[in-house]
């Protein structure tokens, strides 16, 4: 009996033993991280127990649970216990689920934050002394994870991004997912890919897997008006010394068009001719998003111009069938405008900057691509897109619009 009495003491004393070396090896302690406001006045904080949100306006210390939403036109930074970041968009909600390293060893850390909307860019710090490293961002049923061991350098840089359906009817939305440096595997329920810089894949509502394909990022809903105008806002304008009684006698209309990138959906911006005053019309698109500094931005799109008075001169660079307009807010915060204009027609001897508009041929299909990256000031965020045309008479035709931000691969 005695003996028996003893083994077992023995038994759970070794067990004991056990769990305390395990618990000294693997056994983990929370840690914090630092939130700083980058731009703009709409960042929110809520902690567990908290029944409302509260405004940062400072530099505030951010736990296990917390929540971080900004509004549109804010962007907050976070950097975590080991120097890791986490560049919040605007109009995004995060939560952070766990900052983790071990408690007695320097053996592993976690990082593990929950995307519900909006976009966030991480930059993972390497495991430093640590054995393993991790680095976690959940979006729906997809999970995003960078991990850092010995023998094998994994850490690098990601971005993920909730892209929501056009319609905003489906209650699951499509993950975008692109490594800029390192390599991550996202899984879910569609499977698992292991993803490499400079790469993206998207990962759509049901959960199945794109295409890899370049990291760049469509920064317009709807550009190939395949679903209509969902997305876009309509609008007529008179001219400014057009009389209230005259009609403004304008339209915008979808119509089916031989496209240069085939049979596509094009918007028509239409007036009949009026000598009497001038009117515009077009669409906008709020866009809302935050692009990084090292990105650069191009926009595309088919153009047919087929009609325009009065021909554009020196005098007057307001009147033209076709301007794109991009409003954005630069990295000291201030509000920026860039706009360029085309035609078809020109007052004789009259010499148009081309910095302003160009000139392309009449009742022809042309596609633009025009490079923004060297904007200035750069943007930091681009808030709207506006299409429009203006004038006497116009007949304009416009599809495929594209405005992408390229994720340019960071360096170590």
């Amino acid at each position: 009996m005695l003996a028996s009495s003893a083994g077992t003491f023995l038994i759970l004393l070794i067990a004991a033993g056990a769990t305390g070396s395990w618990v000294y090896r693997h056994a983990t302690a929370p840690e914090t991280a630092t939130l700083s406001v980058v731009s703009g006045g709409g960042a929110l904080v809520r902690s567990p127990g908290d029944s409302d949100w509260r405004l940062v306006d400072a530099e505030t210390r951010l736990s296990e649970r917390d929540q971080i939403s900004t509004a549109l036109g804010t962007v907050v930074w976070v950097t975590a216990f080991d120097g890791s970041t986490i560049e919040i968009a605007e109009d995004t909600v995060v939560t952070v689920n766990h900052l983790r390293s071990s408690r007695f060893l320097n053996r592993t850390k976690l990082i593990d934050v929950t995307l519900e909307r909006g976009a966030v860019y991480i930059g993972m710090a390497p495991r430093g002394d640590f054995s393993y490293s991790e680095f976690i961002v959940r979006a729906g049923d997809t999970r995003v994870t960078m991990s850092d061991a010995r023998n094998r350098v994994g850490a690098g840089s990601f971005l993920v991004e909730v892209m929501p359906a056009v319609d905003g009817a489906s209650e699951r939305a499509a993950v975008r997912a692109a490594v800029l440096r390192g390599d991550a595997i996202i899984a879910g329920p569609g499977g698992e890919t292991t993803l490499t810089a400079p790469w993206q894949l998207i990962v759509d509502a049901a959960g199945v897997h794109g295409d890899l394909a370049s990291a760049v990022r469509e920064l317009i809903v709807n550009g190939s008006f395949d679903q209509g105008l969902a997305g876009w806002v309509e609008f007529t304008t008179r001219g400014p010394l057009a009389p209230e009684a005259l009609p403004i006698a304008a339209s915008i209309e979808l119509v089916q068009e031989q496209t240069p990138r085939g049979s596509k959906v094009a918007v028509e911006l239409l007036r009949p001719s009026d000598a009497l005053n001038t009117a515009t019309a077009g669409i906008r698109q709020r866009i809302g998003k935050s692009i990084r500094l090292q990105s650069s931005l191009v926009l595309d799109f088919d153009v047919k111009i087929s009609d325009q008075q009065p021909p554009s001169s020196g005098a007057d660079l307001t009147q033209f069938p076709l301007t794109f307009e991009i409003n954005y807010v630069d990295a000291a915060g201030q509000e920026n405008r860039w706009t360029h204009s085309y035609y078809i027609l020109s007052e004789p001897a009259v010499s148009i900057p081309r910095d302003r508009a160009t000139r392309l041929e009449r009742d022809t299909w042309q596609r633009v691509v025009f490079d923004l990256r060297n904007l200035s000031p750069l943007p930091r965020q681009v808030t709207s897109i506006v299409v429009y045309a203006s004038g006497e008479s116009y007949q304009t035709r416009v599809a495929n619009i594209s405005l992408t931000s390229a994720e340019l691969v960071d360096q170590e």
